[in-house]
């Protein structure tokens, strides 16, 4: 074989390589779930509800409130492209935010901000769908928000985790009204049994999400009493009873770390409430 041959061959070769690198970063960016995310942010309505509308739709979703589908089902209906959007994300098996986490404490994290309201309209969506009989629509709406819930805090801070478990527990919340005001079919009930039970086995990842936020701290004079604070931090998520140990290594820290360490006791309450109402809805769901 001659020498122009090998260098044709070899020039052929590259472009094959570099042709099929191209085809699967496209691919694994078209099945990049957060990118439906933000198409669906962008189409939601939400600029026209006023303040005490948005104070009484918080009591719905919270389930302090009953929902009132002739007085809301016009603002829902708007969404519905939004949230149609989202729950096509919701089938994709990964999530990406790019979150660029060199950057601090100024790692954007306007997504999460985003997602609140986004998964909020998503329970209303659910009660509108079950207001009109689409117990099945219904479901599948319930399920897509807990999927799009659990996308908010992929790889996130503890901010965007804190915003995920909100949301989570606004749909268990949906699930136990409904199940309650409506009832589910026990194929339905199954359904959501899954959605509950996967929850349940690996919700919310508190421990990525609080060394996310303790790495972001890159002031070179703390880094001794941050390994400390994150290693009795990390015991503290295992085992609530190292929760004073942690409130003591933070106690000694520099005043101004002090100030910034998110609150070890708040956390582990927004963790077990979290684990609580997965568990009641379990229950009701069995």
């Amino acid at each position: 074989m001659n020498t122009c041959r090998l260098i044709l061959i070899f020039a052929l070769l590259l472009a094959s390589l570099s042709g099929a690198a191209s085809h699967q970063q496209t691919a694994k960016l078209g099945d990049n779930a957060a990118l439906r995310y933000w198409a669906a942010f962008y189409e939601m309505q939400d600029s026209s509800v006023t303040g005490d509308q948005a104070k009484e739709l918080n009591l719905i979703v919270e389930g302090a409130a009953p929902y009132d589908d002739p007085k809301y089902k016009d603002l829902v209906e708007k969404n519905r492209p939004a949230l149609e959007v989202m729950a096509r994300g919701t089938a994709l098996p990964n999530c990406d935010w790019g979150l660029d986490y060199e950057l601090g404490d100024q790692t954007p994290v306007e997504f999460a901000r985003k997602a609140l309201p986004l998964g909020r309209f998503n329970v209303l969506y659910a009660f509108h769908r079950m207001s009109a009989g689409d117990e099945a629509g219904a479901v599948q709406t319930l399920t897509a928000g807990i999927r799009f819930s659990r996308d908010v805090a992929n790889g996130g801070s503890l901010f965007a985790t804190l915003v995920a478990k909100d949301l989570l527990v606004d749909h268990l919340r949906a699930i136990d009204t409904l199940s309650h005001a409506a009832g589910f079919s026990p194929a339905r009930r199954s359904e959501l049994r899954k959605a509950v039970a996967q929850l349940q086995s690996s919700g919310l990842d508190w421990r990525s999400a609080v060394n996310h936020e303790l790495e972001m701290l890159k002031n070179p004079e703390w880094q001794t009493p941050l390994r400390r604070i994150a290693r009795r931090y990390m015991a503290a998520l295992r085992d609530r009873s190292a929760l004073p140990d942690v409130e003591t290594s933070i106690a000694n820290a520099p005043s101004e770390l002090q100030r910034i360490i998110p609150n070890p006791k708040r956390v582990l309450e927004e963790k077990q409430g979290f684990t609580k109402q997965i568990q009641q809805t379990g229950l009701l769901l069995h």
